[in-house]
């Protein structure tokens, strides 16, 4: 399912919606209990439902900032009950500041009562709907025709997300055996490689549910007639590269062709989104700097007093099309960091940092100035980060569709950003530049302020920075 620019299995809003009519319903309960014990009166009914709504929505905000909607990442009981109580515990300290001040909801005297019963049935709830998940048996059997790499990573991504309930039964090559996958624990996963005499006869005598393409050509052609047949019998069938963009919200440039970019729905360029992409950057940017004032003059203050050297760094990027641009940011690293080493990788407790800059760079704090690069017309708010010179041009050259990202402007924060952890290799280069191909492929307004709500999250909980 679709809503705006990313995908969503029937389970992800299952659980929201599970999470709301709980809550909301828990706090309901109580009163209910007040009423028959004649302890308040019918008519404060619409200003508890009132209360109840708010509530709810609390709860699932708190469980979205604390990555109990990634339920993925969440199977292990364990890890689920401490994502929990960090999250209810957050959700209740906000639910009373909100309501314990006023008295017309009688949240005074009913707080732990109210607040007990919703994380008992909240908990409950959880650890039944995380059950089914894992025993619920796949619901449709997946058939990969062709054995590029796509096709194995594929096969990865839905082991891991088991919540999409499809199975890959096996794959489809010019001779039997087994594909082992990376994914697997503690063993690897063995999928069987077929070559059916027959692909029809095999479909329907397996009842598969769905056919991947791993490249064209890359399968025996005897088969190109027979997919004509397979489809139409009803069975679905489409390239890896689309099914796994709609999987992993990234393009996955492994085996892609030029023509799958060339021929796919999407990178639209309309005036109209360019304006309205512009006017919020502009709106962001300028409310932005001047909110961030008392921070920025700390800040200033905090790095002129621990080491000598200018507040704002200036560093040359590159940005829309190639063009050359001064990006500002405060000073993080002590004066002259790389004369003697050059231009390298940011780690993890990079060394070059002060004590302030490792401060502000946790924070996020480190690029306010940025915000003046956007207002210049330099950067976007949200966009493939900007990369120095230096590594752009390595990264062109072993990196297949890196220049792709200089076709729209830079941003601040960006879907990469948010998706993926900071990056200090090649590799992790590539893994963002797909996470940046979903993001080029698909951008508009929604998709950037989704962006933007999204990065208050990381930036709250400090992960990714370096």
């Amino acid at each position: 399912m679709r809503i705006f620019n990313r995908y969503y299995c029937g389970s992800d809003l299952v659980l929201i919606l599970g999470d709301a009519l709980v809550s909301f319903f828990a706090t309901l309960a109580v009163r209910a209990f007040m009423v028959m014990a004649d302890l308040s009166l019918n008519e404060q009914w619409r200003l508890w439902t009132i209360q109840g709504i708010v509530m709810a929505a609390i709860v699932v905000i708190s469980f979205y900032y604390v990555d109990l909607y990634s339920i993925d990442q969440a199977l292990s009981r364990r890890e689920l009950l401490l994502r929990f109580m960090n999250g209810f515990g957050f959700a209740c300290i906000v639910i009373g500041i909100i309501t314990y001040p006023i008295p017309e909801l009688g949240f005074r005297t009913i707080y732990l009562s109210e607040m007990g019963l919703m994380g008992l049935c909240l908990c409950l709830w959880r650890l039944g709907f995380m059950r089914l998940l894992r025993q619920a048996p796949s619901s449709g059997k997946v058939l990969i025709v062709g054995l590029q790499s796509i096709g194995r990573l594929v096969a990865e991504q839905l082991c891991q997300q088991r919540k999409v309930g499809l199975e890959v039964i096996g794959f489809v090559g010019d001779a039997a055996g087994q594909m082992t996958l990376s994914y697997g624990n503690p063993r690897k996963v063995q999928i069987p490689i077929f070559a059916p005499s027959s692909l029809t006869e095999f479909v329907a005598s397996n009842r598969v549910n769905r056919i991947l393409l791993a490249g064209a050509g890359h399968f025996p052609r005897s088969y190109n007639k027979e997919l004509v047949a397979v489809r139409a019998m009803g069975v679905p069938i489409e390239y890896c590269h689309s099914f796994y963009e709609r999987l992993a919200s990234k393009i996955a440039i492994t085996d892609l062709p030029p023509e799958w970019i060339a021929l796919s729905e999407g990178f639209r360029r309309d005036r109209v989104i360019l304006a309205a992409k512009r006017t919020i950057d502009i709106l962001v940017s300028f409310v932005g700097l001047i909110l961030s004032i008392p921070l920025a003059l700390l800040t200033a203050i905090a790095i002129k007093l621990e080491s000598p050297g200018p507040i704002l760094y200036r560093q040359e990027r590159v940005g829309q099309n190639e063009a050359r641009f001064t990006l500002f940011k405060f000073r993080s690293m002590a004066e002259n960091a790389e004369d003697d080493i050059g231009p390298v990788w940011a780690t993890k407790d990079d060394p070059r940092a002060t004590w302030v800059g490792a401060i502000i760079r946790k924070l996020r704090i480190d690029e306010i100035p940025q915000m003046i690069n956007v207002l210049k017309g330099e950067m976007s708010f949200v966009g493939p980060r900007p990369e120095r010179p230096f590594f752009v041009e390595s990264l062109k050259q072993s990196i297949p569709y890196y220049d792709l990202r200089h076709s729209v402007k830079p941003g601040i924060t960006g879907w990469a950003q948010i998706s993926y952890r900071y990056g200090d290799s090649e590799q992790d280069a590539i893994e963002k530049l797909q996470y940046d191909l979903y993001y080029i492929k698909h951008m508009s307004p929604i998709f950037d302020i989704q962006i933007i709500f999204e990065s208050i999250k990381v930036i709250v909980f400090g992960s990714g920075a370096r």
